[in-house]
C-alpha cells in the first residue's frame, strides 16, 4: 500500500491545499477537490461517462477509481486503449469474434464488453474510434445491445457502465466529419475535464513524492523514497506539457540519478532533479531558435507599448537579467548557483550578489506590474 501525499507538503504551503486522502487517490490538490467530488457522485449513476482532457492528467486512473467507489467495484474494470488497437481491429476489440470470422481467428475472442460483464468499460481515445465501429458503440449505447464479429445468431446484451476517455475536441472532430454526431450526443452525458499539472501546480511535490516512493517500493525498498523541499521547487517551476506522465519520468530519472551517486541517500536532492530535467525536451525552442524567440518577445513588448501609447524607461529592458537569474536559481536551486551558472562570481562579489539579484527581482516585478500580469 503507497502512502498517500498531501498537496500541503509544496514550498509554499500557505498556497496550497491538503489533499483529502480518504478519497483513497494518492494526491487531491485545490482544483482537483470539486472534480473528485463530482466524480464521486457519478460513479453512482448508469450514464455514459467521458473524461476529456490532456494526455497524461490521469483520466485511466480515474476511470478506475470512479470504478471502483461505484456498486460494481467487485466485478471487472477492463480499459481498451484504442490508440494501441490497429482500425480494422477495433471492432473485434470491443465486441469479439468468433473462430473464422476473419483470415487469423482461429480461436473465439472476447470483446472487452464481454469480460468487462457488469463491471466497467473504459474506451479510452475514443477520438481514435473509425466511422463503422462509431455505429456499433452507438448501438451498443442506445439499447444495450452488440453482435460478435462472425456471429449472426442473435445479438448479446451489454451490462457494464461505459466510460470514456479523450483529449480531443470531439465536436471539432463531428465538424471534421471524422465523428458522428449522434455518438457524440450519447457519449456527451456526463463530462468531466481533467485540467493540466501545470493548472494544479500544488500537487506537484505530492505527486513527485508519492512517484519516488513507488519507485522504490518496485525496487524492493531500494534507493530514496522522498525529495529534498528544493528539489520540490525546482519541480514546482519547471513546465509540463506531459502532465503527470512527464513527472513521473523526471522523477524516476532523479531516483536512479540520486541511487547511483549514493545508495544510502536519504532523498533525492535539488542537483539530482536539475540534471534530471536537462533530459526533457524544451517544446519551444522546436520551431525557430532561442535568438528569434527572444526578437519576437521584443516585438510583443513593442507592440503593447504602442497600443498603449505608454512608454518605459530604458532601463526597464534591463528585465530580461532578472528574469534569467530568477528562472535559474529556481532551476539550480538557489541565488549563488544562479550567479556560478554566469561565473559571476568574478566579478559580483558574494556579498552583494543577493542586493545584485533583488534589484533584479525588483525590475521584473515592475514589468509585470506595468503589463498587469502580477
Amino acid at each position: 500500500m503507497h502512502r498517500k501525499y498531501s498537496a500541503s507538503t509544496t514550498p509554499r504551503p500557505s498556497e496550497s491545499t491538503a489533499a483529502r486522502s480518504d478519497l483513497g487517490l494518492p494526491v487531491v490538490g485545490a482544483r482537483m477537490q470539486a472534480i473528485v467530488a463530482r466524480l464521486a457522485t457519478y460513479a453512482t449513476l448508469p450514464e455514459t461517462l467521458l473524461l476529456t482532457g490532456p494526455t497524461g492528467t490521469g483520466k485511466s486512473s480515474l476511470a478506475r477509481w470512479v470504478h471502483q467507489q461505484s456498486s460494481r467495484r467487485q466485478a471487472p474494470f477492463v480499459t481498451v486503449d484504442l490508440l494501441s488497437v490497429p482500425r480494422d481491429m477495433q471492432m473485434g476489440e470491443l465486441f469479439g469474434w468468433r473462430r473464422g470470422a476473419f483470415t487469423g481467428a482461429v480461436r473465439d475472442q472476447d470483446g472487452g464488453v464481454t469480460r468487462a460483464g457488469a463491471g466497467t468499460l473504459f474506451i479510452d481515445e475514443i477520438d481514435k474510434l473509425s466511422l463503422a465501429c462509431q455505429a456499433g458503440l452507438l448501438r451498443l449505447l442506445e439499447d444495450r445491445s452488440f453482435r460478435v464479429l462472425g456471429d449472426d445468431r442473435q445479438d448479446r446484451r451489454c451490462s457494464a457502465r461505459i466510460i470514456v476517455g479523450t483529449n480531443s475536441d470531439l465536436e471539432a472532430a463531428v465538424a471534421r466529419g471524422e465523428f458522428r454526431e449522434d455518438l457524440y450526443y450519447r457519449v456527451h452525458v456526463l463530462v468531466t475535464e481533467i485540467p493540466p499539472l501545470d493548472a494544479r501546480r500544488d500537487e506537484i511535490p505530492a505527486w513527485a513524492n508519492f512517484m519516488a516512493a513507488r519507485r522504490c517500493d518496485e525496487a524492493g525498498g531500494c534507493g530514496s523514497r522522498s525529495l529534498s523541499r528544493r528539489a520540490c521547487e525546482l519541480l514546482c517551476a519547471a513546465e509540463w506539457p506531459g502532465n503527470l506522465r512527464q513527472l513521473d519520468n523526471v522523477v524516476r530519472r532523479a531516483w536512479a540519478l540520486c541511487l547511483a551517486e549514493s545508495p544510502e541517500a536519504g532523498q533525492i536532492e535539488a542537483g539530482h532533479v536539475s540534471l534530471a530535467l536537462t533530459f526533457e525536451c524544451h517544446h519551444g525552442h522546436a520551431n525557430g531558435s532561442i535568438l528569434g524567440e527572444l526578437e519576437r518577445a521584443a516585438d510583443t513588448l513593442i507592440d503593447e507599448m504602442l497600443a498603449r501609447s505608454e512608454h518605459l524607461e530604458l532601463g526597464d529592458l534591463d528585465v530580461f537579467r532578472g528574469i534569467v537569474l530568477e528562472r535559474a536559481a529556481a532551476r539550480l536551486g538557489g541565488m549563488r548557483e544562479a550567479f556560478a551558472l554566469f561565473e559571476a562570481n568574478s566579478t559580483i562579489e558574494r556579498r552583494n550578489q543577493a542586493r545584485a539579484f533583488k534589484r533584479a527581482q525588483a525590475r521584473t516585478r515592475g514589468l509585470r506590474s506595468w503589463l498587469n500580469e502580477d
